[in-house]
């Protein structure tokens, strides 16, 4: 019989550290990136967010284009 001769070796263990150590980076990366953004969206006020929401209310004029809002001077 053959004699075991040990596990996957050094090279496997430096491949998996560095693997976890980019892993580790990267989580880190995005969790500043994600914090960024949550920062940028409570600055914005309530005014941007009144803004959004009635922009995207989908008022339409009638006539399915979807790119003219009621009350506009052109509209009869």
């Amino acid at each position: 019989m053959t004699e075991f001769s040990g596990g996957p070796g050094f090279a496997a263990f430096i491949a998996t550290f560095s693997m976890v150590l980019v892993t580790l980076v990267l989580m880190r990366s995005l969790n500043k990136q994600l914090r960024k953004v949550r920062t940028s969206h409570h600055e914005a006020g309530a005014e941007d967010e009144v803004m959004t929401r009635d922009d995207a209310s989908g008022i339409e004029d009638g006539d399915g284009r979807g790119n003219e809002h009621q009350g506009e001077p052109r509209d009869s």
